[in-house]
C-alpha cells in the first residue's frame, strides 16, 4: 500500500518534468507534421460560440450522421451556399434564404456569441 502521506522526492518531481516536455515536444510534432500535410487544403478554425450553437451543431451532426461539430460546421456551409445557387433561378429559395436571413439579423444577440 502506498504511502500518500511522503511527498514526492525531487526525482519524481523531474522525471514527471521530463515525460511532460517529452510529450508536449511529440504533439508539436505530430501537430507541425500535420500542418504542413494539410496546408493547402485545411485551416484551422476555433470559434468561441453559445451554447444554443453547440447543441445545434451537434444536433445537425447527429441528424445527418457527421462526424461530429467541425463536420456540421462545413454541412451548414455548404447548405447555405446550395441555396444560395438554387435561389438565384427560383423565388421561392431565394425567399425562404432572405426569410431565414432577416430572422437571423432580427434575433442576432440569441445567436451571438
Amino acid at each position: 500500500m502506498a504511502n500518500l502521506d511522503r511527498a514526492p522526492t525531487q526525482e519524481q518531481i523531474q522525471s514527471t518534468g521530463t515525460s511532460a516536455q517529452k510529450l508536449t515536444a511529440r504533439r508539436s510534432k505530430a501537430q507541425q507534421k500535420w500542418r504542413e500535410k494539410n496546408r493547402l487544403t485545411k485551416t484551422q478554425l476555433n470559434v468561441m460560440a453559445r451554447t444554443i450553437t453547440h447543441e445545434g451543431l451537434s444536433d445537425v451532426a447527429k441528424d445527418f450522421k457527421l462526424r461530429g461539430k467541425a463536420e456540421a460546421v462545413a454541412f451548414c456551409a455548404y447548405v447555405v451556399r446550395s441555396m444560395k445557387q438554387k435561389g438565384a433561378g427560383d423565388a421561392s429559395t431565394y425567399l425562404y434564404l432572405e426569410a431565414l436571413k432577416a430572422g437571423f439579423k432580427r434575433d442576432r444577440d440569441i445567436f451571438s456569441p
